[in-house]
């Protein structure tokens, strides 16, 4: 487990200070929210079934 304090995130230049809601959203979004986003983008084609 790390040690670094991740509960005061520093928005990049690029990034808006305070997120902003989807039109569907009542609540921001979590920032491992966005992540799992980007992830999910990629399709699993991979064969999970047990051999």
């Amino acid at each position: 487990m790390s040690s670094t304090d991740n509960s005061h995130h520093i928005p990049a230049p690029d990034e808006p200070s305070v997120p902003e809601l989807e039109e569907d959203e009542n609540i921001a979004p979590r920032p491992e929210e966005e992540l799992a986003d980007i992830l999910r983008q990629a399709p699993d084609v991979q064969d999970h079934r047990d051999r």
